[in-house]
């Protein structure tokens, strides 16, 4: 049986263990939280002990988590976020506060988005940090697990998930990306013709099809047997650019990336035929109920609120 003696819990020793299982890597861990590898080994011991399970065992690229590390980690996350939080209503203060905030998003919407929010915290809160993780993956994963505060997205929860509150940041555009001397770069065009191209797909969560096909199909112009035609595929957007300004490949992508792209002079950003334009258009502002009463989460949400709240801007 756990030894459940409260006077034995090392309070450092559980933060250390909260990175570590987020990390997996003890050099990793001591680099994050800024002190040595033999305190974290240290720790991790204490915490062996105390939960009377290996927590971590060593694979070929670090440690991978227990059955028993999996099943801690989210109510370890919640034990220490509510100490935290208590710490916070008595002290928080933008002027001094040295914690870190946690957002994910895709990097059309955090470049859209972060620059402002950033020069805000600079000037109201020197100290803080703000870490922004953009790497493709399920989008609330990381907000539920309570890893991160924050998540900027277009999707939607999953329905079965009732503790996560929203707020509309953005509009969401989408424009088609191609090569200055593609066909269809100088001339009006249809969503007929657009059909007969060549597309980039960006599969950010291993999507099986490209994100507007479906319109397509609704129109008659691709069934299961006729699909769009789709030579390429990728992880992230950072090599759709230089690809669409060397090949016939065009790309569907947020209208502020786009635009940034097309710094690039032999690239060309064109309007989505109306008939195949996507329905969803609304960016949010993600957050868990966990930390919807913490103060420097509702200041981070009060930053939001005076930048993009009623205004019309595009991510």
């Amino acid at each position: 049986m756990v030894n459940m003696n409260l006077t034995n819990i090392d309070l450092n020793a559980l933060i250390i263990l909260k990175q570590l299982l987020i990390e997996k890597h003890i050099s990793n861990t001591a680099l994050s939280l800024n002190i040595s590898q033999s305190t974290i080994s240290r720790a991790l011991q204490k915490m062996r002990v105390f939960f009377e399970d290996e927590l971590l065992v060593r694979s070929n690229f670090g440690y991978e988590l227990t059955p028993k590390a999996e099943s801690i980690k989210q109510d370890l996350n919640y034990v220490i976020e509510s100490l935290e939080r208590l710490v916070h209503k008595q002290v928080f203060d933008p002027k001094t506060v040295d914690s870190t905030v946690k957002f994910y998003g895709l990097q059309p919407q955090i470049d859209a988005l972060m620059p402002k929010v950033i020069a805000q915290t600079r000037r109201q809160a020197p100290n803080l940090v703000v870490s922004i993780d953009t790497t493709p993956k399920r989008h609330f994963e990381a907000l539920v697990s309570g890893d991160v505060h924050f998540v900027l997205s277009s999707h939607l929860p999953p329905k079965a998930e009732q503790n996560i509150y929203q707020m509309i940041v953005a509009k969401r555009d989408f424009r088609l990306l191609m090569n200055k001397s593609h066909p269809l770069a100088k001339e009006e065009f249809t969503a007929e013709q657009l059909a007969k191209c060549h597309f980039g797909q960006i599969s950010l969560q291993g999507e099986k099809s490209i994100s507007f096909e479906n319109k397509f199909k609704a129109l008659g112009l691709a069934n299961s047997k006729n699909k769009l035609k789709v030579p390429l595929q990728l992880s992230n957007f950072n090599s759709a650019p230089n690809i669409a300004a060397e090949t016939d490949i065009i790309f569907h992508l947020p209208t502020p990336f786009a635009e940034s792209a097309c710094k690039d002079t032999r690239l060309v950003m064109r309007e989505v035929p109306e008939k195949i334009q996507l329905d969803f258009t609304n960016v949010y502002l993600y957050w868990h109920k966990r930390f919807h009463d913490d103060p420097m989460c509702e200041w981070v949400r009060d930053i939001f609120k005076t930048l993009y709240e009623n205004k019309v801007v595009f991510a």
